[in-house]
């Protein structure tokens, strides 16, 4: 475990396992907000592959935790060199889902000579777009009854705009975790429950969710993009071996944003998994995403 200074007084918190003279690999955790787990080292056979995991500023063990200071996507893009060049990494595999391959794809976009390839689950493109479909009409027409009550607990036209002054500005610990399991219910393809805890029960919950305080602060300065820039420069690197992995039926990260990825980026390959939606748990997923592995790094 390492704990990897990248500037304006944040520490990045990063773990390493696997084979020491492995193909390197750097494994990108969703949100804005997540947080790397142990178990994301599970989809790298030690044997094969030096996986490195790391929690994003602000985010995990990472310090300080929920700040937002220096916390913009072309600072992320920087802490992932800065931990390749701390781990004296020449080239390496940049793995990503959702909030994770858009990180990988801005960092192929600055660094591609640093890459062996890209490997992406559930494709997020960063795009207003893209946020309106995933909490608000994508939810109208598939979640109904959740969309209601979602809605309910705002307070006036621009749904967004609304908890974003609950949740960044006011520290709504409701809609923190309104917003955070409404998200995790459409992110599932058959989730448990389809419907919110009461709100009694919503307010005994210990502490504050991570993800929609940094989404939101994310969304509101539009991920710090311009607007279809991903795609738009991606046919830059058509030199750059890609693999996306796409559930059929993501509710977060919807397939278009993956086809319309992969038309303008010659060098990638995608598989669409029918028994998936948005959640890397989903069948067919992890499957998919050790065949992408075995195709970008050659293995027999």
């Amino acid at each position: 475990m390492y704990n990897i200074d990248v500037g304006d007084d944040n520490k990045i918190y990063t773990e390493v396992s696997g084979k020491k003279d492995g193909i390197p690999v750097i494994f990108v955790h969703g949100g804005p907000g997540g947080q790397c787990r142990s178990e994301h080292h599970s989809l790298f056979d030690p044997q094969v592959f030096r996986s490195i995991i790391f929690d994003q500023r602000g985010c995990g063990k990472s310090l300080p935790y929920r700040s937002l200071i220096g916390n913009n996507t072309e600072n992320l893009v920087e802490d992932i060199d800065k931990i390749r060049d701390f781990f004296k990494i020449k080239k390496f595999l940049i793995v990503g889902g959702s909030w994770g391959a858009t990180l990988a794809l801005k960092y192929a976009l600055k660094f591609p000579k640093n890459l062996i390839g890209v490997l992406l689950r559930s494709v997020f493109l960063g795009t207003v777009e893209e946020i309106n479909w995933a909490f608000i009409n994508g939810p109208k027409n598939f979640a109904p009854n959740l969309f209601e009550t979602f809605t309910n607990f705002s307070n006036g036209k621009d749904i967004i705009d609304s908890y974003y002054n609950k949740i960044v500005e006011n520290n709504s610990k409701l809609h923190s975790w309104i917003w955070h399991d409404y998200e995790r219910i459409l992110s599932q393809l058959n989730p448990k429950k389809y419907f919110f805890d009461s709100k009694e029960e919503l307010l005994k919950r210990e502490g504050l969710p991570n993800s929609p305080y940094m989404e939101l602060f994310y969304i509101k300065n539009r991920f710090f993009m311009e607007d279809n820039e991903i795609v738009n420069n991606i046919s830059k690197i058509n030199n750059v071996p890609s693999y996306i992995v796409q559930g059929r039926y993501d509710l977060i990260c919807p397939p278009i944003n993956a086809y319309n990825l992969h038309k303008e980026w010659k060098s990638s390959k995608i598989k669409f998994v029918n028994t998936a939606g948005h959640s890397s748990a989903d069948q067919g997923i992890i499957e998919n995403l050790v065949i992408g592995l075995k195709e970008l790094t050659n293995q027999s």
